[in-house]
């Protein structure tokens, strides 16, 4: 694991000195607009829900979110009538809530669920916490590292 590098530019933190990128973290309020309120409210408590967890960054741009730490671990696309979560897990997990499973890696398992409400977010509300300490670990076991 390579150290954390922060851009100069817009101070955001990375796993990858120099990582690529497109400065600063975009506008909730531009992935928002025009969305139907009960997206707009479901959007709103899976924030909520994600910050929960700890610190979480979150980078909009047009229709898509990302949820990182140093590492994102979850990613998000609005549709016009749901929500699009895909879940970055290190393991498969085959439930019915999940709709498609793919391997990315032999350590990365991106888990796409849609979700209309707040019972099907609820249901998700495990995985996304697993995926949020699987990311804060690596960036844990990264910094414990670099500790002479």
């Amino acid at each position: 694991m390579t150290e954390v590098w922060t851009c100069p530019k817009c101070h955001r933190a990375f796993r990858r000195v120099h990582q690529r990128h497109a400065c600063g973290i975009g506008s909730r309020a531009a992935l928002l607009r025009d969305r139907p309120p009960d997206l707009v409210l479901l959007y709103g408590s899976l924030e909520d829900t994600l910050r929960s967890f700890g610190e979480v960054e979150i980078v909009t741009r047009e229709r898509y979110a990302l949820f990182r730490t140093t590492r994102i671990f979850a990613d998000l696309t609005v549709m016009r009538d749901a929500l699009r979560l895909v879940v970055h897990l290190d393991r498969e997990v085959r439930v019915p809530c999940f709709i498609k499973v793919q391997r990315g890696s032999p350590n990365r398992v991106a888990h796409v669920t849609l979700l209309r409400s707040a019972s099907e977010l609820r249901r998700i509300v495990p995985y996304l916490e697993e995926a949020y300490r699987l990311a804060a670990s690596e960036e844990m076991a990264g910094n414990r590292r670099q500790i002479p």
